[in-house]
């Protein structure tokens, strides 16, 4: 599995989470909040929000080769963004959210123990690494960080 078609597996798993937001494969940036801001904003129960992930390959690395070839282990980091509104308690929403996309990617055929088809059982459960707030443009938002490493098999040559 490439690093094209690994990165396409976590934007599907995160789109599998209910009222998970926006998504994106990639880390989106802009000129202006605004225009930043605009890229997670999302209706959810009928009030506009700012509610979004987006990823980023932060590094892989080789194992040394053998006669089956080599392993190789791509870290990603997924964020995700959540408007606060403290009368809506979106401390806990968050929190929710941010399970259920570790559960996604720890249940999924792509990631999870439970089916080595794609990737050997090297690959690490999801892990929650961060959580808190952070200003995102000029919004106070929950922000998390999941990683996700996914051990792929190269074949040798």
């Amino acid at each position: 599995m490439s690093e094209a078609t690994t990165r396409a597996a976590i934007k599907t798993i995160l789109d599998s989470v209910t009222d998970v937001g926006k998504t994106y494969n990639r880390t989106r940036w802009a000129v202006t909040f605004d225009a930043i801001l605009n890229f997670f904003k999302t209706g959810i129960g009928g009030k506009e929000q700012i509610r979004g992930w987006d990823m980023e390959l932060t590094s892989f690395e080789q194992a040394p080769r053998t006669l089956q070839g080599h392993t190789r282990t791509y870290i990603y980091i997924i964020r995700g963004r959540l408007a606060t509104n403290d009368a809506e308690a979106t401390e806990l929403t968050m929190a929710a959210l941010a399970e259920s996309v570790v559960n996604a990617l720890d249940q999924s055929s792509t990631f999870g123990y439970s089916v080595a088809r794609t990737f050997p059982k090297q690959s690490a459960p999801a892990q929650l690494t961060t959580f808190e707030y952070r200003m995102f443009g000029d919004t106070l938002c929950h922000y998390v960080e999941i990683t996700q490493a996914a051990v792929e098999m190269v074949s040798a040559v």
